[in-house]
């Protein structure tokens, strides 16, 4: 299960979520898969985005990687193929990578596309 923490700053004097970072230890990550999901935990650890450790290899997660899981409203996913690919155009084996770094009105955005309420469909035989 990776580390789960939110980056943030200030804006205005305001406090404002700016990163959610999920940090896995190394090989953690199962590339050898299409996707992953993750649960969503809360609550989560906060940091002053000065506090961002940039030594560990990262990759940026854009909105079209996340995915949703209709089963577990807790859960979103990331498209693995997506991010492989994309990484390995970099010249970088995805392998070397232990953190993954979402923008939060990404997540945000994500969220607000499912639906409120979860109907589940039955058939009886």
């Amino acid at each position: 299960m990776p580390r789960q923490r939110v980056y943030y700053d200030y804006f205005d004097g305001n406090l404002v979520p700016f990163w959610y970072v999920l940090t896995f230890k190394p090989f953690e990550i199962p590339w050898e898969q299409d996707s992953y999901f993750f649960d969503v935990i809360a609550p989560f650890e906060y940091f002053d985005r000065n506090d961002f450790d940039d030594s560990i290899l990262s990759s940026s997660i854009n909105i079209e990687d996340l995915l949703t899981n209709n089963l577990y409203a807790s859960q979103l996913g990331l498209n693995l193929n997506q991010l492989k690919h994309r990484i390995s155009r970099h010249g970088v084996d995805p392998c070397e990578v232990n953190q993954f770094i979402i923008q939060l009105p990404d997540i945000e955005e994500v969220l607000q596309l499912l639906p409120k309420e979860r109907k589940a469909s039955f058939i009886l035989v």
